[in-house]
């Protein structure tokens, strides 16, 4: 016997046919038969049925013990920021009930805010850490927010501070009381040395901030959550969650998913979360794509072979064959940029005011910069211009913007934009939508058009069904829901 159902069903407390009441009285065959050998009942029901199911002689497989743990908590009294949306206040209200949580609401909501508003409510020293390029404006927003930050250069100084994650590991930051991570999914990975820097913070309270929390896959959560709540060891974090596996190469792939539903239920008690369509009247954000040819002949032949590795893998993957298709890809996802060259060029001409270019490679960025009188963000541009460059644009003194999609795809507001091009994709959903919601999040006020450019015969096609389906999975685990499309 199994002891979920699907958990949607719980969630929200519809139990349908059978009540906790008269569950006592429940026929196993009629009520939870989902095949031959297997049941599957709600965890809220489990105390009343698991009893009955073990009289019956059925195997009960439970959930890890912190799946079904019954917490409760103590409502705090907030002094809330006139300034804040209602679901600002909610949001800030849960995790000052909980002491600790991750903030996880999509991208435009206003995290930053719900965070240094529950950092003014436990009070006592506050620390910052976010990507290097965000420490400027979270001196900004704190002081708007009445949170005095001092960003760490080479010493520490006395009082809040904003640290990027790569000094985490370099600098003694002294006794914190309130640690705010911003962009969490920097520590996705168990084993870095920042993860493990901040893993070692003895905070009080700790806010975890991030859009997309499992940019890729349900693994890149554990890190997060195991700082935040007891959720048992990385082994059987995998095994559980991410359908662990053994691959014919020798090291275990944990880039699956499993038991979906559980897990989206279990993160609510650890995570807030809020999808802009249920809590903002935002203008509608439209996706489209447009289809170009370019010149593919130099691909060819290394797209045959990329065709041919993968059907060799389907028979027996090596360890030769898995690092050739990785070096193929990179080389296709390179030559996929210098193919779109004179395209981009073209459709750059054409573009509308207000536009946002996001593209990944530097050779693709500076293409589009060519032809358009823009602002221009990438690896590249010092962290003291950024915020100048950003009121360029939003004041009208540029109206176009070329951005790089990870230098610029997280904590920009460019909400004057009407336009977002994509001109190249990616392999991380995550990625691509930060950067989409640049444009669309609080205060703006018109449509949002998004658009994808894909050209035939290259490395787009593969990727975006990629995207796609990783969307899938995610929402599934982050949400359990399957209502959002990606076109």
């Amino acid at each position: 016997m199994y002891k979920r159902r699907k958990v949607h069903t719980f969630r929200v407390q519809r139990i349908s046919k059978h009540t906790l009441s008269a569950v006592s009285h429940v026929d196993f065959e009629s009520e939870f038969k989902i095949s031959k050998k297997k049941y599957e009942f709600p965890i809220t029901a489990s105390a009343h049925v698991c009893a009955l199911a073990r009289k019956k002689g059925l195997e009960v497989q439970m959930p890890p013990a912190f799946v079904i743990a019954d917490t409760t908590y103590e409502k705090t009294d907030v002094d809330m920021d006139p300034r804040l949306y209602e679901h600002q206040v909610e949001g800030v209200q849960q995790i000052a009930d909980w002491g600790s949580g991750m903030i996880a609401d999509e991208m435009g909501v206003g995290k930053t805010a719900q965070a240094l508003c529950l950092a003014k409510h436990w009070g006592g020293r506050v620390c910052v850490v976010c990507p290097s390029y965000l420490t400027q404006n979270w001196e900004h927003e704190g002081a708007f927010w009445g949170v005095n930050l001092t960003p760490v250069k080479k010493t520490v100084p006395p009082g809040n501070i904003v640290v990027s994650y790569s000094l985490t590991f370099r600098r003694d930051l002294g006794h914190i009381d309130v640690l705010i991570l911003d962009e969490s999914h920097y520590v996705k990975n168990k084993s870095a040395k920042c993860t493990k820097a901040i893993r070692r913070i003895r905070a009080k309270h700790k806010v975890f901030l991030s859009g997309t929390p499992a940019p890729n896959c349900p693994m890149e959560l554990y890190s997060q959550v195991s700082m935040l709540r007891k959720c048992g060891t990385y082994t059987e974090w995998v095994h559980r969650y991410c359908a662990a596996k053994m691959s014919p190469l020798g090291f275990m792939d944990v880039s699956g998913a499993s038991n979906k539903e559980e897990l989206a239920y279990w993160l609510k008690s650890v995570m807030v979360r809020r999808l802009k369509r249920d809590v903002l009247t935002l203008p509608p954000k439209i996706r489209g794509t447009l289809d170009v040819k370019v010149k593919t002949k130099k691909m060819a032949p290394k797209f045959a072979r990329w065709k041919e590795i993968n059907r060799l893998c389907l028979i027996e993957e090596t360890h030769e064959l898995v690092f050739e298709r990785k070096a193929l890809v990179s080389e296709l996802f390179l030559m996929t940029a210098e193919a779109k060259i004179d395209v981009a060029k073209s459709i750059c001409v054409d573009l509308p005011k207000k536009t946002l270019v996001f593209v990944y490679h530097k050779v693709l960025g500076d293409a589009c910069a060519s032809v358009l009188d823009c602002i221009r963000i990438d690896g590249s541009t010092p962290q003291d211009q950024r915020h100048e460059l950003v009121r360029q644009f939003q004041d009208g003194e540029k109206d176009y913007a070329v951005l790089s999609m990870l230098a610029a795809g997280t904590g920009v507001t460019l909400t004057r934009a009407t336009t977002v091009i994509m001109m190249e994709m990616y392999f991380v959903p995550g990625v691509m939508l930060q950067a989409e919601d640049r444009a669309h999040r609080i205060g703006q006020k018109e449509k949002v058009s998004v658009t994808y450019v894909l050209a035939g015969g290259t490395l787009d096609a593969h990727m975006f069904r990629k995207i796609q389906t990783k969307l899938k999975t995610l929402d599934k685990c982050l949400d359990g829901r399957n209502d959002r499309k990606l076109l």
